[in-house]
């Protein structure tokens, strides 16, 4: 009989270490010292972050898997909702293509569905497995690769500064997750401040780029966040001005237009894409979310604004996963403003799975696009239009924080 608890025992966690590292070799490596540091560094998490959770499947006597939960907040729609995280997802090297993940992902659910949590999200080692979970696309994270000069060199940077450990507390307006960044010696951290205010910061590191000339390096932007333009463009100058010293400057973004504000957004590699595309950025699929419970989601967003628009639809959810989410639900919007109703009479049916329907409803793609990918049913295309509207969101999701 198989059995997923929470990890307490130091014995169950120094298993599931040694099943982490067989999961994950090329990360966590074999060493012994290594391993008693995962252990301490997780039971550590476990008994000190309410928010960090560690469990284990269990059959029988034997720990064949587990993985960690995380109790997240986002920002949806300008409200705090509660968010489900899963990492750390390991399986025993001899348990693997025996269903071990899959119990372990229906356990995710069902603890998050218990908490009344509707929505949740990890970073796939798979895209195509979790896909098939009814896990849909966040947006892709763009990797640049410019030269310093690319940056558009502004009037001032004068309001920057660098950080330390001190100015903890001044951050925690502009980004709650924060401690953690100055815990490593390599990183550089540097702010906006106006006042008493932080409206941005920026945290990076070098990397070398020759052991032979130390004069090669690459400027590697870990996490920037700025809440103006005119912040943007302070740290903008300050990339500019390391010219001299820096060969290139790594970005990792999931802005789409982000080649707008640079200058030559080549990426140094000379390659053309037909006919003469030249090669930017390198994009990635990573973080994806589910919604594990449509009725409540929905429920969640009745202060929301769908953007002005008046129908009545019936939205038909397919979810071959969570039985319960198999869902028919008629949403009534006027000029905007929602409720789940319960008529039968409807202007037009969506149907739509759970995998597409999780990726809409955070603006990482649009009706129009589904409809024209045959990802989306319309029973009525005289209201593809109106759906798009509703659904449209301006700012798609943004999430900088690795579990």
């Amino acid at each position: 009989m198989k059995v997923v608890e929470k990890l307490l025992k130091e014995e169950d966690f120094i298993r599931f270490v040694d099943i982490v590292v067989g999961a994950y070799p090329g990360r966590m490596g074999g060493l012994q010292p290594t391993k008693e540091q995962l252990k301490a560094l997780f039971m550590h998490n476990q008994n000190n972050d309410a928010s960090i959770h560690y469990y284990g499947l269990w059959e029988g006597n034997k720990l064949v898997g587990g993985m960690r939960l995380h109790d997240f907040e986002m920002n949806l729609f300008s409200k705090m909702i509660p968010i489900g995280g899963v990492g750390l997802v390991a399986v025993d090297l001899l348990r693997k293509k025996e269903k071990v993940a899959k119990e372990l992902i229906d356990n995710f659910f069902k603890v998050f569905l218990e908490k009344n949590v509707h929505f949740v999200a990890l970073y796939p080692f798979r895209p195509d497995f979790y896909k098939k979970m009814g896990f849909g696309y966040g947006p892709k994270m763009h990797q640049y690769s410019v030269e310093p000069s690319s940056f558009p060199k502004g009037a001032t940077k004068k309001h920057l500064t660098f950080l330390t450990a001190q100015d903890q507390h001044k951050l925690a307006d502009c980004y709650r997750r924060v401690a953690s960044i100055f815990k490593n010696p390599q990183n550089y951290i540097i702010a906006a401040e106006k006042g008493d205010s932080i409206q941005g910061y920026m945290v990076f590191s070098f990397n070398k780029q020759s052991e032979t000339n130390f004069l090669l390096n690459n400027l590697v932007i870990k996490e920037w966040i700025y809440e103006t333009p005119e912040v943007l463009l302070e740290f903008s100058t300050f990339l500019n001005s390391q010219v001299d010293q820096v060969n290139r400057i790594e970005w990792n973004t999931q802005e789409e237009n982000i080649h707008f504000f640079l200058g030559d957004v080549r990426n140094g590699t000379n390659h053309l894409i037909p006919s003469v595309y030249h090669a930017s950025a390198v994009s990635g699929v990573g973080l994806m979310y589910r919604i594990i419970n449509v009725q409540g989601f929905f429920e969640e967003l009745t202060t929301h604004n769908f953007n002005g628009q008046t129908l009545t639809f019936k939205l038909t959810v397919k979810d071959s996963l969570l039985v319960e989410n198999n869902q028919q639900i008629v949403i009534k919007a006027i000029d905007g403003n929602i409720k789940i109703s319960n008529s039968t009479t409807y202007d037009v049916e969506m149907v739509i799975d759970i995998t597409e329907l999780s990726s809409l409803v955070m603006g990482v793609v649009t009706v129009q696009e589904l409809f024209m990918l045959s990802k989306v049913k319309i029973s009525d295309e005289q209201y593809v239009q109106s759906l798009h509207l509703f659904f449209l969101v301006l700012d798609k999701p943004t999430c900088i924080t690795a579990f």
